[in-house]
């Protein structure tokens, strides 16, 4: 199961890499384009689609990485215990923060069907569904996050303690 968790990791940061890439040389092409008197009208309709996905999509990279902005200005004061009991707490809360933007987002995506893009022939809900499919993404590496935690509790806290965190 971890060799498939890992590839669909590889998988993921790669799709999402080269997303990124096409975005950016389709708005520079469009900035040229324009530049030229030949504008890309639909360059910045498919440049919004990526940069919603990839962003999205792509901070589940980034919170499986420990990359995101963290906050420890109080905790760093508080017992090394408490701190990892916080940690466990805080990512209990996101959980119930992605279900809430998974049932929403897709309410969101149904409603939204109508809609279309200014230059595509396609639906509004190709943007507003990223928040659901990010919301799920980032509950498996929760899920995943909040077991490691929770199993490894007491290495964790001799670990910290350790390092001088007490």
């Amino acid at each position: 199961m971890k060799k498939v968790y890992n590839a669909y990791c590889k998988a993921e940061e790669f799709l999402f890499s080269f997303l990124f890439a096409v975005m950016v040389a389709l708005v520079f092409s469009s900035a040229i384009a324009r530049g030229i008197g030949k504008p890309l009208a639909w360059s910045l309709d498919v440049a919004q689609l990526l940069l919603c996905w990839t962003s999205l999509v792509g901070a589940d990279v980034a919170f499986r990485h420990d990359k995101f902005i963290g906050l420890d200005l109080f905790t760093r004061k508080m017992p090394v215990k408490v701190q990892k009991v916080l940690e466990i707490v805080v990512l209990v809360l996101m959980q119930v923060a992605f279900c809430i933007f998974i049932y929403y987002g897709v309410m969101l995506s149904i409603k939204s069907w109508k809609r279309s893009f200014q230059t595509l022939p396609i639906s509004y809900s190709f943007i507003t569904i990223a928040l659901p499919v990010m919301s799920a993404l980032m509950t498996l590496t929760n899920i995943l996050k909040i077991i490691d935690k929770v199993k490894n509790f007491k290495k964790n806290v001799a670990l910290a303690m350790e390092k001088g965190k007490a």
